[in-house]
């Protein structure tokens, strides 16, 4: 399967000048994918909904990026990351570090997951 709007749908790469932004790892899109995958095999419109929550999701981060409770991985480069629930997909958690002009998403993991092996 594929999200017919992928990735168009969450690319921060669309910003407006001087806005904030948010750039996604390279984990991040093959993740939405299979999120995207598996929750289409159930409902489609469920799946593109939560791509679009997602998306809105990541924009809202980036202009307020101390939202979120920080979290720390054993992992130095995961230390001090932030997670965030997607709105209406409460299950899900982006996790993200703020930078200058909005954040670098790392992550979108379901939360039933061990986030601490992961």
């Amino acid at each position: 399967m594929g999200n017919p709007c992928w990735p168009a749908c969450v690319s921060g790469a669309n910003r407006a000048a001087g806005m904030p932004r948010y750039i996604l790892s390279e984990f991040v899109e093959p993740e939405l994918s299979a999120i995207w995958d598996y929750l289409a095999l159930d409902n489609l419109d469920a799946a593109d909904r939560f791509l679009e929550a997602a998306g809105g999701t990541f924009q809202a981060l980036a202009r307020m990026p101390g939202l979120g409770r920080t979290r720390n991985f054993p992992q130095a480069r995961l230390n001090h990351l932030r997670s965030f629930r997607i709105k209406d997909f409460e299950n899900y958690l982006i996790f993200y570090r703020p930078i200058q002009d909005g954040i670098e998403v790392f992550h979108v993991l379901h939360g039933a997951r061990d986030l601490e092996h992961f």
